[in-house]
């Protein structure tokens, strides 16, 4: 009966490490794709940068950047902009100038 007990808590111990294991990857990837909209909203909204398209992706709150503008001043322009989204901890600026 004890071998049951000692069985059965091993189990719920797994799984239950399992199921944190799947909410906190659901919780990153939540939280990266609000940070991604929210720097894709303020590229579209910011006057020399809503023609161009950047691509931003979000990984474990970093930022990457790629994309191709007319001059250095954009990509300065887009890195800032990113930088100053709430929960992007760091930024890689990768937009090249044309």
């Amino acid at each position: 009966m004890k071998k049951i007990y000692i069985l059965i808590s091993m189990i719920m111990l797994l799984t239950s490490c399992s199921t944190n294991q799947v909410a906190d990857d659901t919780t990153e990837y939540v939280a990266s794709s609000f940070v991604t909209s929210k720097i894709k909203a303020k590229l579209v909204a910011t006057v020399g940068l809503k023609s161009f398209d950047i691509s931003v992706k979000t990984y474990n709150n970093e930022i990457l950047l790629t994309g191709v503008v007319n001059n250095g001043q954009q990509v300065a322009l887009a890195g800032a902009v990113a930088r100053s989204v709430k929960g992007a901890r760091r930024v890689r600026n990768h937009i090249v100038v044309r």
